[in-house]
């Protein structure tokens, strides 16, 4: 996976699709994933649809929406056409039902690029927010989990991409981690004095811990004043999104960074820790 270059026509796609309409629910719950899918049938879309418990999958697969030169995969020329078909269809069920759905995921692949799949994931109370302009276009594009996957010579399912349900945790997880690397990466490249490669997190037994790839960029180690900023970059980004979410279902955040073993924990009730 990596990090999809997205372009400004793109992004106001994406965004634009958000938009819903208002009024009573007129997709019950018990009808939501067979309507999803006579409306994406009716815009002439190749999907399947699944629905399980709180979250929607969608597997796309459109021609020309990726693409593939010299070894780096993209976005292709019908990119904006298959996300702006799918994701209008998508919000105007799931803005329109009286099921509970707090996730969506969009599987899009290509047939012209095998075994590559951009993923996307939303939260539907982003979505609402967005649409009540409570976010603005940078926000809900850094809220909105977008990943390049590349799988095997068989196609994928969506049942096998989406087994269960997503949790709110898991979500907040993987958006963290995209945020704390491009924090990183902005936050020392004029300085120059280290790399940002890619970072990982996940959320374990009620602790979200991210591991940070930092690397000098000469030979020398990293000085205590780029890893303090290291540091007080990443859990200024962890501490604004989890309060952004009003989540508190967790213990304590753990920043890690392998290279010099120091790690910083952050316990629900503070702010701050001293490095270890």
């Amino acid at each position: 996976m990596g990090r999809v270059p997205f372009g400004p026509l793109a992004v106001s796609v994406l965004l634009l699709a958000v938009t819903g309409c208002g009024g009573a629910p007129t997709y019950p719950q018990e009808q939501l994933a067979g309507s999803l899918q006579s409306l994406l049938a009716g815009e002439q879309l190749k999907t399947s649809v699944q629905f399980i418990d709180h979250t929607v999958a969608v597997k796309l697969e459109f021609p020309g929406a990726l693409s593939q030169a010299e070894g780096q995969v993209g976005l292709g020329p019908a990119f904006d056409e298959a996300t702006r078909k799918v994701l209008t269809q998508i919000h105007r069920v799931l803005l329109s039902t009286d099921a509970e759905v707090r996730f969506y995921v969009l599987l899009l692949s290509d047939p012209g690029v095998p075994g590559i799949y951009l993923t996307l994931v939303r939260y539907m109370d982003d979505v609402r927010r967005a649409q009540a302009n409570m976010l603005d276009t940078p926000e809900m594009f850094a809220r909105t989990i977008f990943e390049l996957n590349m799988a095997g010579p068989e196609p994928l399912t969506i049942d096998q991409y989406v087994p269960r349900d997503i949790r709110l945790e898991e979500f907040l997880s993987w958006q963290l981690v995209r945020r704390i690397q491009y924090a990183l990466a902005d936050a020392l490249r004029e300085s120059g004095l280290a790399s940002v490669g890619r970072c990982s997190g996940e959320f374990r037994n009620g602790e979200f811990a991210f591991t940070l790839d930092v690397a000098p960029a000469a030979e020398q180690p990293l000085d205590d004043a780029t890893l303090e900023r290291v540091f007080q970059t990443s859990s200024a980004i962890v501490t604004k999104v989890l309060s952004s979410y009003q989540f508190d279902d967790f213990s304590a955040i753990r920043l890690i960074h392998p290279l010099t073993g120091r790690h910083l924990i952050l316990p629900k009730d503070r702010l701050a820790a001293p490095l270890r």
